[in-house]
């Protein structure tokens, strides 16, 4: 009986001090609660060392009784136990990505505070243009975000992100996304102001795109019933190969120049077709409605207008460089097809676009079309990555950061894009026709990322805009942009 009480001491006071280090490390110093806690453990450390001690010691040493062994056996699993609780309570920290992050130990909370900085300076080279058009060379801040996104109650999620930059301008500060969803895989409901899947290109974050900017066609068509701000309710379904998307959206958060906003239907649906190591294909297709026009100004008898603009794939100088202009109109349908093929270090992707207008007079109803086609190609052999949760691809990460082992991954990329904005332009508005434009971009880029987290891009882009009834508003210009980028 000796024998097995000096056998238990032993093995509760050797592991009382490994008890008392594993909470100390995982929640630090600085918690005054857990330094409370330690101090208590080693209470009974010292008080199992001085029941030891007696048990080893000369026979006219007092003997260690049953009920001291039993107290000392109680007070160290108690305490034990309540500091395993205060830890299990303690808020993890953590910088995953670079992001700062908070999250309960029981994974129903979490929140991350994210960025998105991109800076642009570029330089137009403009040959034939219109007179008084002047494309703007300079600098501009594209996008200069904050972000607070996070899940809460396990099955809830959240994202509020504020935009300070502008396209040509920066902004004193707007509501890009503030959003609430509610998640039920793989269903997902979401209401807000948000971008709703509206195509593959659009799906592309910002921080991912390939070139600067979405192709005009693309852009387009987003910023019908979509794109970010965009206030609406959105259902959609998402798994490892599928995405499918409804949403119902009015104006833009941002948007106050129109009464009674418009009402429009935003869907998407896409299909990893091939799914392998080394290969990737997806198919994507989307349907934008829009029921109900804003109308121009109040009053029962405002007119209901549209207007389909668009400049050039760069974001310093605002200028619509195709313009259908604002014409009465009651209903718009859009649909596009798109797809993307990723085989090793080899990327490509292209779309198509259609535009159907429904006047509210005996006017002809326009039509409009664009497509696009770009391919990237991987200098260093890293694949550009599919992303299932959007079902659209993401750059690269650098196998070989700068400053460790190697230079960071390089790619290259081309794009050409064509968006067609002219309706029997001939005929003049009165009779139907719209001037709006054909414009064409080739683009050649190459883009450097350093380390996860910082890119750098170089594109070069060539554009015409024809006027086939006028062509004194032709405009043409070579341009080069240097974008540097920071996404945490």
């Amino acid at each position: 009986m000796r024998t097995l009480r000096r056998i238990f001491l032993g093995a509760v006071a050797m592991s009382a001090p490994a008890v008392l280090a594993m909470p100390a490390k995982a929640a630090g110093a600085s918690d005054p609660r857990v330094t409370v806690l330690e101090q208590q453990l080693r209470d009974v450390q010292r008080q199992l060392a001085e029941i030891r001690r007696r048990q080893t010691a000369p026979a006219n040493t007092p003997p260690v009784t049953a009920t001291q062994l039993a107290d000392a056996q109680r007070a160290n699993a108690q305490q034990y136990a309540a500091l395993k609780k205060r830890m299990d309570e303690q808020p993890h920290l953590g910088f995953g990505n670079g992001r700062l992050s908070i999250a309960s130990r029981d994974g129903a909370f979490n929140l991350s505070l994210r960025s998105l900085v991109q800076f642009d300076a570029g330089y137009f080279s403009q040959g034939r243009g219109p007179a008084g058009v002047d494309l703007n060379s300079g600098t501009n801040f594209r996008r200069a975000q904050i972000s607070l996104v996070g899940t809460a109650w396990k099955d809830w999620s959240y994202n509020f992100t504020y935009d300070f930059g502008g396209n040509g301008v920066e902004k004193n500060g707007y509501i890009y996304t503030a959003s609430l969803q509610y998640n039920f895989a793989p269903f997902a409901v979401r209401l807000g102001a948000f971008a709703p899947p509206a195509g593959l290109d659009d799906s592309t974050s910002a921080s991912n795109l390939v070139f600067l900017e979405w192709s005009s066609p693309a852009d387009i068509a987003r910023n019908i019933g979509g794109a970010p701000s965009r206030e609406g309710f959105n259902v959609y379904a998402q798994g490892e190969r599928y995405l499918a998307s409804v949403a119902i959206t009015g104006t833009k958060a941002t948007d106050a120049s129109h009464f009674d906003e418009q009402i429009a239907l935003v869907s998407r649906a896409a299909y990893l077709a091939v799914d392998r190591d080394n290969m990737k294909w997806l198919l994507d297709a989307d349907l934008t409605h829009v029921f109900k026009m804003s109308d121009a100004a109040a009053g029962p008898n405002s007119p209901s207008m549209l207007r389909l603009a668009d400049g050039p794939e760069v974001a310093i100088d605002s200028y619509r460089t195709v313009d259908t202009g604002a014409f009465p109109a009651d209903t718009l349908t859009e649909w596009g097809l798109e797809t993307a093929v990723q085989s090793g270090r080899f990327y490509a992707q292209g779309g198509y676009f259609h535009f159907a207008v429904g006047r509210n007079s005996t006017l002809p109803d326009p039509e409009f079309s664009g497509w696009y086609a770009q391919t990237a190609f991987s200098l260093t052999g890293e694949p550009r990555r599919y992303d299932a949760a959007v079902a659209s691809f993401a750059g690269p990460t650098p196998a070989h950061p700068l400053g460790r082992d190697g230079f960071g991954a390089w790619e290259i990329a081309a794009r050409y894009s064509v968006i067609d904005l002219a309706f029997d332009p001939f005929a003049g508005p009165a009779a139907g026709g719209v001037a709006g434009g054909r414009q064409s971009i080739m683009t050649a880029a190459l883009n450097w990322y350093p380390t996860a987290g910082l890119r750098f891009m170089l594109d070069y882009e060539n554009m015409q805009v024809n006027h086939v009834e006028a062509r004194s508003k032709d405009l043409s210009a070579n341009i080069g942009i240097l974008r540097s980028q920071i996404a945490l």
